[in-house]
């Protein structure tokens, strides 16, 4: 199955069912800015994994749109609703669609998360996928500026471990306690 098949098995699910027309609007638009907080308050709660990877997380975001500006130096994919004529669920620029944006911030978080060994990776590794599947649902993502989003916020998580380790930032060096 190719991308833009994929994408429209997809974006074929909207209008049959109203409450998951909500639930991927919701996870489109705005469960990025509700993850941010939310990384915030548990990091404001007290826990040191979680004040790691937050930190990670804020190394990794000017990395993430490092990576992302030079892709779109030498790659551009217009938008799924740009080069098929369809309507999307909700309004969005035209610009580049690959990669996905919201899928590489949240990536990103979910990977600081995860090396850090928070016991809140299991759900933003969720909340990951929703984002991802949810920004091809309202037509606004092929499949595969999902899969680039992800690695990007791989990559750029990884790189910031690599400027930690060369920074020799010491926040990182102690061990993990609760």
């Amino acid at each position: 199955m190719d991308n833009t098949a994929l994408f429209f098995l997809i974006f074929g699910f909207q209008n049959k069912q109203t409450i998951l027309n909500i639930l991927m609007v919701f996870g489109a638009q705005y469960l990025i800015y509700i993850v941010i907080i939310f990384i915030f308050y548990i990091t404001y709660k007290g826990r040191v994994p979680e004040r790691k990877a937050l930190i990670l997380t804020l190394i990794s975001l000017p990395i993430l749109i490092i990576i992302i500006k030079a892709i779109h130096l030498f790659f551009y994919e217009p938008r799924p609703f740009i080069s098929l004529d369809i309507d999307p669920l909700i309004s969005h620029q035209s610009d580049a669609s690959f990669p996905s944006r919201h899928t590489a911030i949240m990536s990103a978080i979910a990977f600081a998360y995860l090396y850090c060994k928070s016991k809140w990776t299991p759900m933003l590794i969720l909340f990951t996928l929703w984002v991802g599947l949810s920004r091809i649902y309202v037509g606004v993502h092929y499949p595969l500026d999902i899969v680039g989003g992800v690695l990007v916020g791989i990559v750029a998580a990884i790189v910031s471990l690599k400027l930690k380790d060369l920074l020799k930032l010491r926040f990182f060096s102690q061990p993990l306690k609760s």
